[in-house]
């Protein structure tokens, strides 16, 4: 095998834009040395190793709050058995790739049909906000257990103003207090289901919280259909001031 080491000759011409961030620089330096690793251990052993980008850095140094990101050319070519191929842009098509099947789950856009319910029943299309997308678990779905949960550390986006996480944090009469809200269900039909604060101690002495909605999730179940390793998603929106649901059962 052929150790291959970036160098400076290895990285040139690139010019700055405002497109780029540092990320975009860091995977595609770091597909340019996977790249350029497989075309080394190609050749033979003895064989010279070839520079096959240029770079130009600037004598001055730079914080990096004020390095600017840098755009890839077309300028880096890399000859490989008489067949041009262009080391950047391979790079840049490759982290597209993984951007796309990144996102290909989270930034699903709500369905059509669940945005014009919403705006038929007075909800405000700009306030739509994903909560969480998972994969119902046995206690998500068993009637002994009667709750959905939605772990904290699980959520994309908070959907609590500062005076309803306070109310869900009181109590009343030992009990956490709930709010009752409006929930979309999978099938389209609107009812009514309770959200709820859950806190569970752990075994390391730390305690994780929970939102759950209870009260009527099982009736939900059973209308819809929910079984275990079903994929859903739980969508948040307002209709003026009050918060209501969305439940997506997603499509495989």
């Amino acid at each position: 095998m052929v150790y291959t080491m970036l160098s400076v000759d290895d990285f040139s011409s690139m010019e700055c834009t405002s497109s780029m961030t540092r990320m975009d620089y860091l995977l595609a330096v770091c597909e340019v040395f996977l790249l350029k690793s497989m075309l080394m251990n190609q050749q033979h052993h003895h064989q010279e190793e070839k520079s096959i980008l240029d770079f130009v850095f600037s004598r001055r140094k730079r914080s990096m709050s004020k390095t600017r990101p840098r755009k890839v050319t077309e300028k880096f070519i890399c000859n490989n058995n008489g067949c041009e191929k262009s080391i950047i842009k391979k790079a840049v098509e490759n982290r597209v790739i993984l951007e796309n099947r990144g996102s290909s789950i989270m930034n699903r856009e709500l369905d059509i049909e669940f945005k014009n319910l919403i705006i038929c029943n007075g909800g405000s299309l700009e306030s739509v906000k994903l909560v969480i997308e998972k994969t119902l678990f046995k206690t998500d779905v068993k009637p002994e257990e009667g709750r959905f949960s939605i772990p904290q550390k699980q959520m994309s986006n908070s959907f609590l103003e500062p005076e309803e996480d306070a109310h869900l944090n009181t109590r009343n009469e030992g009990k956490m207090c709930e709010m009752k809200v409006m929930l979309i269900e999978p099938s389209r039909r609107i009812s009514e289901i309770n959200l709820r604060k859950w806190f569970m101690n752990k075994d390391n002495g730390k305690v994780s919280l929970s939102y759950v909605l209870v009260t009527y999730w099982n009736e939900v179940v059973r209308r819809n259909k929910l079984e275990c390793d079903t994929k859903v998603q739980l969508w948040a929106f307002r209709k003026g001031v009050d918060l209501c649901f969305a439940l997506v059962k997603l499509q495989d």
